[in-house]
């Protein structure tokens, strides 16, 4: 018994979507390395270090 003709559909869209789920991830990691935003006035960095702690 052979596979079917167009491959297990189900099997492919769980494929693809770990793979579009992984390229997000990286993506998403490499831009928060290079920029954290750490000194918008918002980060939570200024709520831990305030002057009156």
């Amino acid at each position: 018994m052979s596979p079917p003709a167009g491959g297990d559909p189900v099997g492919m869209a769980i494929a693809i979507v770990g793979a579009i789920v992984l390229v997000a991830s990286f993506a998403l990691g490499i831009y928060f390395t290079i920029r954290p935003g750490r000194y918008r006035p918002d980060h939570p960095m200024y709520a831990i270090l305030r002057d009156d702690r």
